[in-house]
């Protein structure tokens, strides 16, 4: 293999291609800018969801691969560096199927399942990985044929030195600003990881409950809310954590306060109905321990409960 051909190819991408190849890196590239700052903005987008996954070095691995993505996104929207861009881009889509579609094909997927089915299986795979399997597609095109002809990568390919000098400038000034805006947002966010301290608190905290050390889970959670006491993700999980240990009123008092934060939080609201079912099976067994009247009352409760579920 000739190392200066490779080189070139890599670097010196073909510009001939049609003008619409444009509208195909603003897809591209757009979607991975905003799931790049969307990491940063929520934290169960981010450290939450790489702990969860059980990926090594949560913290330090999600604020690189949403790096990545605003970076990468940034540069496939200029038409600049674009085969490089392309390739990281396929090999984050293989890793994040791989990370994810495996377990949730065998139905060990440590996520909320999708809401509906196919929640498991082939089909749920087939149906889940849409998103990713575009990407890979799309950044795989750009791979083969080039940016276009309105591209940065072309403009450089015929531009005078003073000339290309002021792109990269321009495109300097663009690639900081944007960088400016997501960490903003990061920090205003209630959802966002503010501080390492939080992110790295709340990692732990995320580590404590796959590990089923709820006590712990809460002692992590509560240290990264007294950072950022109006983050709905670190409420959120404070509240599960105490539901786990059965502190019922303080889960219901954390979850109040996240969706006072962030009224469409679906996480949450799934685990304030678990709260509330598991509060209901807790007075079931109160009124169980009343003897034969208690025991009345409780089953006409079932009886209510199986009735409202019929039309779920």
């Amino acid at each position: 293999m000739n190392i200066q051909k490779v080189w070139n190819w890599l670097w010196n991408p073909p510009t001939n291609g049609p003008q619409a190849t444009v509208a195909i890196r603003f897809m591209t590239g757009g979607v991975f800018l905003w799931e790049g700052i969307l990491k940063f903005v929520y934290t169960n987008q981010g450290v939450g969801r790489f702990t969860k996954l059980g990926i090594p070095f949560p913290v330090p691995t999600a604020h690189f691969v949403a790096w990545v993505e605003i970076v990468g996104g940034i540069l496939l929207i200029l038409g600049w560096l674009t085969r490089p861009v392309a390739i990281a881009f396929i090999i984050e889509m293989i890793v994040a199927i791989l990370s994810t579609k495996i377990s949730l094909y065998l139905g060990t997927f440590p996520l909320p399942l999708p809401s509906a089915p196919p929640q498991v299986g082939m089909w749920a795979v087939l149906h889940e990985i849409r998103s990713d399997y575009a990407q890979i597609m799309t950044s795989t095109f750009l791979l083969i044929a080039g940016p276009g002809p309105i591209a940065m990568d072309a403009q450089l390919a015929k531009e005078s030195y003073g000339v290309r000098t002021s792109w990269l400038v321009a495109a300097a000034v663009l690639l900081l600003l944007v960088v400016g805006t997501a960490r903003a947002s990061g920090s205003a966010s209630a959802g966002a990881s503010a501080t390492p301290a939080v992110a790295a608190n709340f990692a732990l905290g995320q580590k404590a409950v796959k590990q089923e050390d709820y006590k712990t889970a809460a002692q992590f959670f509560e240290r990264a809310l007294a950072e950022q006491p109006n983050s709905p993700d670190v409420l959120n999980m404070l509240a599960f954590s105490e539901r786990k240990q059965g502190n019922l009123d303080k889960a219901f008092e954390y979850y109040s306060k996240a969706l006072a934060l962030r009224p469409q939080f679906p996480e949450a609201r799934e685990y304030v109905a678990e709260a509330h079912i598991q509060a209901a099976l807790k007075e079931l067994q109160t009124l169980r321990g009343y003897g034969s009247k208690g025991q009345e009352e409780a089953e006409d409760i079932v009886k209510e409960f199986k009735e409202v579920t019929k039309n779920l």
